[in-house]
């Protein structure tokens, strides 16, 4: 699971960061001062990393931080952060008609029923994706929604609370139950 977490959290990386070093920084052709007579260090050019507006050293560049994990390590740690939750699942028979409708305060209503109250950072898992259920959550600030076969182990794990539907519970069941 750890694993999982660590190549999330470094796929999601940029890499965009970057400085500019002796050779790309502008100017610094001409020789700043003579070589000798100045009783000054002797310095060939003001783009050197010791002059103000000089390059930088070691700085950042632009690099590719994407790792690979293989699928069956990816399986087993989404199997065993679902199982290390099992204790904070809820299972209801389905959103109700009346949460369907693409408004915010009755999901929230409906939730807090099951027990998933605002306060709480909540994973709410569709066996299908629907729209009006997706509208409605989406301004819930500790709410997130997924569909059964797109269940992130992050959100697993962020969250104290899972609210899943029985056909949802049946697909994750089928999908990641020991053979």
């Amino acid at each position: 699971v750890h694993r999982y977490l660590v190549y999330v959290r470094q796929n999601a990386r940029r890499g965009t960061a970057s400085t500019l070093t002796r050779s790309e920084v502008r100017g610094g052709g001409k020789k700043p001062y003579k070589q000798k007579g100045t009783g000054n260090a002797r310095r060939g050019s003001s783009t050197s990393p010791l002059f103000p507006g000089g390059g930088n050293t070691f700085g950042p560049k632009p690099k590719d931080w994407s790792i690979k994990m293989n699928k069956k390590e990816r399986r087993l740690a989404l199997a065993t952060a679902l199982q290390s939750a099992a204790a904070d699942i809820i299972v209801v028979d389905s959103i109700p008609a009346g949460a369907a409708d693409g408004k915010t305060k009755s999901l929230v209503s409906t939730l807090a029923k099951v027990g998933a109250t605002a306060d709480k950072k909540t994973l709410l898992v569709l066996a299908a994706a629907d729209n009006n259920v997706i509208r409605a959550g989406r301004n819930v600030a500790k709410l997130a929604v997924n569909t059964a076969d797109a269940i992130k182990v992050y959100d697993v794990l962020n969250s104290d609370v899972i609210v899943m539907e029985k056909g949802a519970i049946e697909a994750v069941r089928s999908a990641y139950a020991p053979a």
